[in-house]
């Protein structure tokens, strides 16, 4: 595509007009035939993406040559960048194999019963709002909640959101992490197209307030637990599990490529353990409480929907005493499939972005040179009539029972797929 000068064909993000999943959604619908789509983020070359096909081998098949997220030879600038999310190579590899084991299936089941406290101040909390009023703020709501369960599983700490939001630090962090204002938007965007500009004026992500904060944060957990793993089985018992070594060790990033089995080492310091505590905190409450959000607004639109969830919740209460425990996992199906549907519409990242570590070639013979960006249009294929009839209707159908098997593969990504999917 022919780009404007210095906005590139992402004119409308750039400028704060627009989401990103709005700007490369115009791209991807001018062209519904091509499979992929050269365009300009801003001054940079970008390759969308579009067809399931070859997404499936940028994000899993020949994962290794598009296993770099943007920018990340820039995440060492700061020390909250430095987490799992942003990072790359044999340091993203190492640090995803010793983060993994914390979010298996059974650590989840033994955290539930801190989960399920969090719930019961959380009935009263609304109980007692209720009564003042009949209108709520819910996601400011169910923010606090996420927020109280992600201190208390991840860091076992009560945070006490719910029950004290005003003043409290928990709840200044994470104002500070996603503040919406203008100054913040232009940091964000020049960072991400042109970093070279960002940190080369000595500019931040993010104030130093956030680091100094988890950093105090985590020493205090630390001594309280005599720098000794507990049984809780959370976050911090990794992290002090990490901590006995000065080094963890892994798989090379270039193992994909050649199927040897070299591992390397990756030291563990202060910096690498304050930027996951950070990206926990962060990733762990804002996206579950605004996704959840969005799904009491889409049953607030939809009765019917709304009706079979609360008979569904309401006949695993029946069966349960009164209980949630992990089964509800397994036992809520139509809940979980208007999840997923809220997440179809609403995609926590609506464009997937991947940098090219190693000159490709497309089997359509289009070759990619190192440093090129990759763009993977999440929130134009959730709604694409080809991929989801009918894609504005809120249809949690699509995912329930049999007919989720029905989706094509990578046309559903709402946490990434591939190795890089979402812990």
């Amino acid at each position: 595509m022919k780009p404007a000068p210095v906005l590139g064909n992402y004119s409308g993000y750039i400028l704060l007009k627009e989401y990103i999943g709005h700007s490369v959604d115009k791209i991807y619908r001018k062209f519904p035939n091509a499979p992929y789509v050269g365009a300009f983020y801003g001054t940079e070359p970008t390759l969308i993406v579009r067809d399931p096909e070859l997404i499936k081998i940028v994000m899993t098949k020949d994962f290794y040559y598009f296993s770099s997220r943007e920018i990340a030879k820039y995440c060492h600038k700061e020390v909250i960048t430095q987490n799992l999310f942003f990072t790359f190579g044999d340091r993203w590899k190492v640090m995803r194999q010793n983060l993994t084991p914390l979010f298996s299936s059974g650590k989840m089941k033994n955290m539930f019963h801190l989960i399920e406290k969090c719930s019961r101040v959380f009935e009263k909390v609304l109980d007692n709002e209720t009564a003042m009023s009949n209108v709520l703020e819910s996601r400011s709501l169910l923010i606090r909640f996420t927020m109280d369960c992600i201190g208390s599983c991840a860091f076992g700490v009560d945070t006490n959101t719910l029950v004290n939001a005003e003043g409290n630090p928990f709840t200044t962090m994470g104002n500070e992490i996603f503040a919406s204002t203008t100054s913040r938007g232009i940091k964000n965007i020049t960072r991400a197209v042109w970093p070279f500009v960002f940190y080369g004026l000595g500019f931040k992500s993010f104030p130093p307030t956030i680091e100094q904060f988890f950093s105090k944060l985590l020493t205090g957990v630390f001594e309280a637990r005599g720098y000794k793993p507990s049984q809780r089985n959370d976050f911090i018992d990794l992290i002090l599990n990490l901590k006995k070594n000065n080094f963890i060790e892994g798989d090379a990033i270039t193992n994909l490529k050649t199927g040897n089995a070299d591992k390397v080492q990756l030291e563990v310091n202060n910096d690498l353990l304050v930027a996951q505590c950070i990206v926990f905190f962060a990733a762990g409450f804002e996206t579950s409480a605004t996704t959840s959000c969005l799904t009491l607004y889409e049953l607030a639109k939809c009765p019917e929907a709304q009706k079979r969830v609360h008979e569904e919740v309401d006949s695993y209460i029946k069966r349960h005493g009164n209980k949630l425990d992990y089964s509800c996992v397994s036992e809520l199906p139509y809940l979980l499939a208007c999840i997923d549907e809220t997440l179809r519409l609403y995609p926590v990242i609506g464009v997937l972005t991947r940098e090219v570590v190693e000159d490709y070639t497309f089997p359509t013979d289009l070759t990619v040179e190192k440093g090129m960006r990759v763009h993977v249009p999440v929130f134009s294929l959730h709604r694409d009539p080809e991929y989801f009839p009918d894609p504005e209707e809120y249809r949690p159908e699509r995912f329930y029972g049999e007919a989720k098997h029905n989706v094509k593969p990578y046309t559903y990504m709402p946490f990434g797929d591939g190795p890089r999917t979402c812990i």
